[in-house]
């Protein structure tokens, strides 16, 4: 008889753990031509292999008109592709002095040309889940930014989501960039593993028509394409 089935399903978290740390290791090797300088890599920040699958997006798919929300490690690794390929990154930050900080690094690289900060506060908005108090990028910031441009990839990172009380922070990202999507077009979710992403996932395959591929052991991410799910 063969246990390994049952193995497995016992061991499923442990195991996932680890291959999601494989993956971390060889992301790692392919950034190494994009890591130029020393950046900090927190907790918080999207992991390596999540940074790999939005590269590969770009590159196999030929995105050069990019918003980030929530902005650290993963905007200059997409910075540096889109420098050697062509395209523009939007990254947006909530945080005033991290906004600044980053403005200024990203400036001191030679990547002020490629990637403009958009700093917009969080405030207020009226959410799905009447229990969350939640609150989300200032509109009329990113009004302003897409004005006038069709997005080809939104990458989610932000804002913050780690607790109960605002994990479905995100989920205004979907209904807001609907409409400025290009006909072909990708959005990355960031930390997969979690419910509130879990459950945004479900809201925006119905409100933007998009088919979601689950990474939990690479990258954590989710990457939403119009039509069936496919691999990069």
């Amino acid at each position: 008889m063969n246990a390994r089935p049952e193995y497995e399903e016992r061991h499923r978290p442990s195991l996932q753990r680890n291959e999601l740390q494989r993956n971390d290791l060889l992301a790692m090797q392919a950034l190494a031509p994009l890591s130029l300088t020393y950046l900090p890599w927190s907790a918080s920040a999207m992991r390596p292999s999540g940074v790999v699958a939005v590269l590969n997006e770009i590159l196999v798919n030929q995105r050069r008109s990019v918003v980030e929300l929530g902005s650290g490690v993963s905007t200059f690794y997409i910075g540096r592709l889109l420098r050697q390929r062509g395209g523009h990154l939007w990254t947006v930050e909530h945080d005033e002095r991290w906004a600044a900080l980053l403005g200024q690094e990203l400036a001191r690289e030679g990547l002020g040309d490629v990637v403009t900060v958009v700093h917009a506060p969080l405030v207020p908005v009226e959410s799905r889940w009447p229990d969350e108090e939640s609150t989300w990028y200032e509109q009329r910031r990113l009004a302003e930014m897409t004005a006038g441009r069709a997005v080809d990839l939104l990458v989610v990172d932000g804002p913050p989501a780690y607790q109960a009380a605002n994990a479905h922070a995100r989920h205004p990202a979907g209904p807001f960039f609907a409409a400025r999507f290009a006909e072909d077009f990708a959005v990355v979710l960031d930390d997969i593993d979690r419910r509130g992403e879990q459950d945004i996932m479900r809201c925006w395959e119905d409100e933007i028509g998009v088919t979601f591929e689950h990474r939990p052991t690479n990258g954590r991410i989710g990457i939403g394409r119009p039509g069936p799910a496919f691999t990069v």
